[in-house]
């Protein structure tokens, strides 16, 4: 049985687990029953949070991109930031990974702020941005495109990653910038949003098995692939 989220077809679904599957684990009932709405705010609280590691995630204001969810303490905020916007607006994100959430710090506001409003982004400083729950990808030449069929360089959708946001984006201009070497490479490379971009295990996991580093394997750690 699937369960369709925010559909009334939970209680079919719990019964035909019931009558089809006699040993149907109590746990895994439970686990269907209490199926959370993306829309929730504690849904979105984990989802948006994942995008750093729980012990900075703890700490650190939530916000849904308009408003505060959960206020923190530790000057960092995490926050969704797929500019295509939801899939499936009646229901939320369907995943944290179609959410792309970002943490960042001040500094990584300005850069964001930057980035958000299409202007060159003023840092007082470099600052690092954690995105582990991945994005659903990037032409990593041209900044904002949104779609692979729109890209005119190397499409990369990406699981887990820090990214370093330097304040100078011209320091970069000799970095590598080929994504599928599995070392730390620039995106945007020549722009006002140039970037590092750093894998982490399982980043991966949404390329092609014919571009991925040799000796890959796994998938995304706290990345969700993207549904059938």
């Amino acid at each position: 049985a699937v369960l369709v989220r925010g559909s009334s077809r939970l209680s079919v679904c719990v019964y035909m687990a019931l009558v089809q599957l006699p040993t149907f684990s109590l746990l895994a009932l439970v686990a269907i029953a209490v199926a959370e709405d993306h829309n929730s705010a504690s849904w979105q609280i984990k989802a948006y949070g994942s995008a750093a590691p729980d012990f900075l995630a703890a700490s650190a204001t939530i916000s849904d991109g308009k408003n505060v969810l959960k206020k923190g303490t530790n000057g960092w905020t995490c926050m969704p930031a797929n500019p295509r916007g939801m899939s499936d607006p009646d229901n939320g994100w369907l995943s944290a990974h179609e959410a792309m959430p970002v943490c960042f710090d001040a500094a990584g506001l300005d850069w964001m702020e930057g980035w958000m409003s299409q202007s060159k982004p003023v840092m007082k400083r470099d600052s690092y941005v954690w995105m582990l729950a991945g994005d659903m990808g990037e032409d990593n030449s041209t900044p904002m495109t949104m779609t692979q069929a729109e890209a005119n360089g190397t499409w990369i959708e990406s699981g887990p990653h820090l990214m370093l946001f330097p304040k100078d984006p011209e320091s970069l201009d000799s970095w590598p910038d080929d994504p599928f070497k599995g070392e730390p490479y620039v995106m945007f490379k020549g722009t006002d949003y140039a970037h590092v971009m750093i894998p982490l295990p399982g980043y991966y996991a949404y390329s092609p098995a014919d571009k991925a580093p040799k000796g890959f394997g796994g998938a995304a750690v706290g990345a969700e692939p993207p549904p059938a």
